[in-house]
């Protein structure tokens, strides 16, 4: 891969002289560890404050014992004991059956369910759970077509299971998914209907959805191709620019990466990148869940945040958390790979 060369800009300024294969990317802030220990910490979602954007919230399971719910300093704001939660999404101002708000879904495998939240100011409270029709709920995301909403659960066994939701405490199937071998990371693109899927040792697929049943899956990258793309295939996120337009980002956990694709089209491969050590914060590597939104969450992240569950937390033996990265070191980065592409 070619050497990036070094940017202005104070969220990822890396040493010029050194300037890495991999460009850099710094957190601005990071959460409070979980309090669990060893592989804890695993996937965050962000509900954005529509009167007060820098009050918006990040959720972020510890699959060991529940739910955190931080503000964007990463303060902790609410702990909720609900279970083994592994991923986390959930959708806002949608209508289910007469009820209408935002509501959050869980993959837990303590009881084999799927756990659903409402979310209201801020506050988030637990309202109810189903079954999942397979043993060990693993990776979760979420998704709203047609006037319904949707949790799309993976399983290790390669199956894929979209449930419709029946408010905010029960859930049926809808349409199921079979792939090869262990699935986690998904993420569900509302405007195009289309499913992003990771299978973590052979790479990224797409499936169209439309609320009845999947088309045949795509494979868009793979483990060890040109793209750099290193197994496990974790989380995966939507970054959008316009209702068509954006970044499809997926962690790379082999190697500590996070690579970026345009949203549009084929998803054509952009940049790599990783999140650093700073001065202050140190960088996230081994990341389970990701999580990016572009709505702007005010003065300190005008252009949205993208957040990375850390799996090595500094200083050596705390607990694992989640780093806080604003979106424009990100941006910077992938117009200096356009550029760069565009010079070649």
């Amino acid at each position: 891969m070619r050497t990036a060369a070094c940017l202005p800009f104070a969220v990822f300024a890396a040493a010029c002289a050194s300037a890495p294969q991999t460009p850099l990317v710094f957190a601005v802030h990071e959460t409070a560890p979980v309090e669990s220990s060893d592989d804890a910490a695993d996937d965050p979602a962000i509900w954005v404050n529509a009167d007060e954007a820098s009050a918006s919230r990040i959720l972020g399971t510890d699959k060991r014992a529940g739910l955190y719910v931080y503000d964007l300093a990463g303060a902790v704001q609410q702990f909720l004991p609900a279970g083994e939660l592994n991923n986390v999404d959930l959708r806002q101002n949608v209508t289910i059956d007469g009820w209408a708000g935002d509501i959050a879904a869980a993959s837990n495998r303590t009881d084999n369910s799927v756990t659903l939240f409402v979310i209201e100011n801020g506050a988030v409270a637990e309202t109810g759970s189903f079954p999942s029709l397979l043993d060990e709920p693993y990776g979760l995301c979420m998704g709203a077509w047609g006037g319904d909403v949707f949790a799309f659960v993976a399983y290790k066994t390669g199956d894929l299971i979209a449930y419709r939701l029946a408010g905010p405490g029960g859930g049926e199937e809808a349409a199921r998914l079979k792939l090869e071998s262990q699935l986690e990371g998904c993420v569900y693109d509302d405007d195009a209907g289309v499913l992003y899927i990771g299978e973590e040792k052979r790479g990224i697929w797409k499936s169209g959805f439309d609320g009845a049943g999947f088309t045949a899956p795509a494979l868009i990258d793979e483990v060890a191709g040109a793209s750099g793309v290193k197994a496990d295939v974790e989380g995966l996120a939507l970054y959008k620019t316009g209702t068509q337009t954006g970044y499809l980002l997926a962690s790379s956990q082999g190697n500590n990466s996070y690579a970026v694709y345009r949203r549009e089209g084929g998803n054509a491969f952009v940049t790599r990148f990783s999140v650093g050590a700073g001065e202050a914060i140190d960088g996230s590597e081994e990341t389970d869940g990701i999580e990016a939104v572009s709505t702007s969450l005010g003065e300190e992240f005008p252009a949205g945040v993208f957040i990375a569950q850390d799996g090595f937390n500094a200083p050596k033996g705390s607990t694992q958390n989640f780093k806080i990265v604003d979106w424009r070191g990100i941006e910077a980065l992938i117009e200096a790979a356009q550029t760069q592409s565009a010079a070649d």
